[in-house]
């Protein structure tokens, strides 16, 4: 909370503190229970308290410089309104806030508190030892009280718990792709999770029979849950987090009311949240999801903004909160991900000096895309210390990389696979900071120097994208030529030689610029093959439409050094011998390392056999293993008329034949068709829609 400071004296101070220490010592402070503290950015001094505002002892007043910092164990529970878990319980609590009974049940020593009911009207908490999982009943309906489950590792962290309910089943057609029985809540949660023969999207678990129920669809495809289930049957529903959801604290049965600020139609709820999270508009901090329709309505408000959160009852809207981006710095792995600054979407704090590795594999380029990037106001010189800065730096093939980024700050591609951020930040003036996605993807023009390489269209093994119009330069030392060996090519076009700038295409020049030679030109699904430059530089590009995409191309290369070699004459490079030991010293042959010979120009080659000049009397050839220097004769072409007439009939042949089968079969399965369509009732009752899944955008390849 910036600029406010709690009303009371502290307990202890501390100070030249940062804001990180300060929270560490309230934490592991053992001689007062430490509930809250403010930073005096300023002064760097912290004050610790064994109150808090929501105690009713103290209030917050304003305060220049200092920002008040309360605990959160509420956000370690995820809480399930108007639900209470079906058994008795450890211990009651009385007139206690929510915050205050989240912590009292994270420091309950004398047994294992795993979650409680609280009422607000009353102010009641009632602690327990038992969760869902164990307590063989689950939770069951009741209006003026909220469940809050503690949030452990383990398969049921993968899903949102939307209590009592199920999917509504309807005729004629199958819900559940899997059912299975005797199991407890984990293990159904774990087979979801590894089920291979469908996606498991989400399931139902009946506590009654311990049976689970799993399916590809969630409440949305079926315009909601049914909540209409006995009793008896004790049924609970649970649907799969996507990638995004997982950036979200979900509140179900809640809204924020009437503070939305985009509305989107007719998605799901992980497209939802990726929206909030790519929304350039505004800072998105939260969303609500209506299950009926589909609707996502986007917040730059949280329910603390407004007070609290709005009970829908069984409408099934549900509220989602953006969970607070905490890591300050880090190593960064994987081919895709996001970050941001500290407390993003709230403003960061004061003094903070973090540094994020992001390596992607080599041979790629790494392209961070900044959703929003806002550092509060600066001097003319980015980076000059008196600024709060994001220093962006690494070692690219030309040499080392260092800049601080500038607003608007949008997009930044890399020169190598190894980029390092850091942010740093004074003891004044905060402001929201930065969000950012990255990816690691093949680059699209690049300067290549490195020996022993690779490169291949971007997204590759996935479809490239449409209107490419990429370069690569592989340029070797002076003394080495090189060899470009393609391992996959899968264009869109005819192929086979047919190659046109009408489709998608790939060139390669013998040198530093499209004036050079031409030496290939590929498309479609052309064989791999390779190409040699007759200098130090090999030029290739690549050049898509907007029509049709495919999985593009896939190569290596390598550098050729010359070398300068003292050889025998060319005739003596094969000495016949009748007379040696062993059969295997029958040749002696001498070689040149690494060094290309181009044939002779007035030599004419015909299916592989050299035939003489015209006017030439050199009739026959020397055979390396002739007896006494024998001679061979050069080939009988007499008869390669009527071999290429055979060999034509033949082709004919099998190309009819081929259609005649495909005729056949084209038949035989239209036929197979129709019987069992007569045979087979329509389906009726189908999921009302599917997703239209609309904006997507350059994340839509994170695999």
């Amino acid at each position: 909370m910036p600029e406010l400071q709690l009303s009371t004296q502290p307990s202890r101070i501390l100070q030249n503190s940062s804001t990180e220490t300060c929270a560490r010592t309230c934490v592991e402070e053992v001689n007062f229970d430490c509930r809250s503290f403010d930073m005096d950015n300023l002064h760097r001094t912290c004050f610790l308290y064994n109150t808090s505002y929501e105690d009713g002892q103290a209030y917050l007043q304003e305060s220049a410089h200092v920002d008040h910092y309360r605990s959160a164990f509420e956000k370690l529970f995820n809480r399930l309104p108007n639900h209470v878990i079906t058994v008795s319980h450890k211990r009651k609590v009385p007139e206690v806030s929510v915050e205050q009974c989240a912590r009292r049940c994270v420091f309950e020593m004398s047994f294992r508190c795993k979650g409680f009911d609280y009422e607000p009207q009353h102010r009641n908490c009632w602690l327990t030892d038992l969760s869902v999982e164990t307590s063989g009943a689950g939770v069951k309906y009741h209006k003026g009280a909220d469940f809050f489950e503690r949030i452990l590792d383990g398969p049921l962290a993968s899903f949102v718990n939307y209590g009592s309910g199920s999917l509504p089943l309807l005729d004629g057609y199958q819900i559940y792709h899997k059912v299975m029985f005797g199991l407890t809540l984990g293990a159904c949660a774990q087979l979801c999770l590894t089920q291979t023969s469908f996606e498991c999207a989400s399931f139902d678990f009946s506590f009654s029979d311990k049976s689970c129920h799993m399916s590809e669809y969630i409440a949305a495809n079926l315009n909601g849950l049914n909540h209409d289930v006995m009793p008896t049957y004790k049924i609970m529903h649970y649907e799969k987090k996507g990638k995004y959801l997982d950036f979200f604290y979900p509140t179900p049965y809640t809204i924020v009311l009437g503070r939305n600020d985009k509305t989107f139609e007719r998605v799901s709820p992980d497209r939802c949240a990726r929206n909030c999270l790519e929304e350039r508009e505004f800072v998105c901090r939260s969303f609500d999801y209506q299950i009926k329709n589909g609707t996502c309505l986007l917040s730059s408000t949280t329910g603390s903004d407004v007070g609290r959160l709005y009970y829908q009852g069984q409408a099934q809207a549900h509220h989602f909160e953006m969970k607070p981006f905490l890591n300050c710095g880090g190593v960064l792995t994987k081919q895709t991900g996001a970050f941001a600054s500290p407390n993003w979407p709230r403003d960061y704090e004061h003094n903070l000096n973090c540094t994020w590795h992001v390596r992607v594999p080599k041979y790629k380029v790494i392209t961070f895309d900044f959703i929003h990037f806002n550092l509060g106001p600066r001097s003319s010189n980015p980076c000059d210390p008196v600024n709060d800065r994001l220093i962006i730096s690494e070692m690219a093939p030309h040499g080392p990389v260092k800049f601080c980024a500038t607003s608007p700050m949008t997009s930044y591609v890399s020169h190598s696979n190894e980029v390092t951020l850091q942010l740093v930040t004074t003891n004044s003036l905060d402001a929201p900071g930065f969000s950012v996605f990255y990816t690691g993807d093949w680059p699209c023009n690049a300067l290549l120097t490195e020996d022993h390489g690779q490169i291949a269209s971007p997204s590759w093994p996935l479809q490239y994208p449409p209107l490419l119009d990429c370069t690569w330069t592989l340029q070797a030392p002076l003394d080495a030529r090189v060899t470009l060996q393609f391992s996959a090519i899968d264009l869109d076009g005819q192929g086979f030689g047919r190659c046109t700038d009408l489709y998608d295409v790939i060139k390669i020049y013998d040198g530093d610029s499209p004036a050079s030679e031409l030496l290939g030109m590929l498309c479609g699904h052309d064989p791999t093959t390779s190409y040699t430059s007759r200098h130090n530089v090999l030029l290739v590009k690549m050049k898509t439409d907007a029509h049709i995409q495919r999985t593009g191309f896939h190569a290596t290369y390598t550098f050729v050094y010359s070398s300068t070699t003292t050889t025998t004459p060319a005739t003596s490079n094969v000495i016949p011998s009748t007379t040696s030991a062993t059969h295997n010293e029958k040749y002696k042959v001498t070689s040149l390392t690494a060094q290309f010979v181009e044939p002779a120009h007035d030599v004419k080659r015909d299916w592989g056999f050299s035939t003489p000049l015209p006017g030439s009397n050199a009739t026959r050839f020397p055979l390396p293993g002739g007896e006494d220097g024998g001679e061979y004769a050069g080939p009988d072409l007499s008869h390669t008329k009527e071999v290429s007439e055979a060999f034509v009939r033949t082709m004919w042949a099998l190309v009819i034949s081929l259609v005649l089968l495909l005729l056949l079969l084209f038949v035989i399965l239209l036929l197979v068709c129709r019987h069992y369509r007569k045979r087979v009732p329509k389906r009726r009752n189908i999921p009302n829609y599917t997703f239209t899944e609309e904006d997507l955008s350059l994340y839509e390849k994170d695999t």
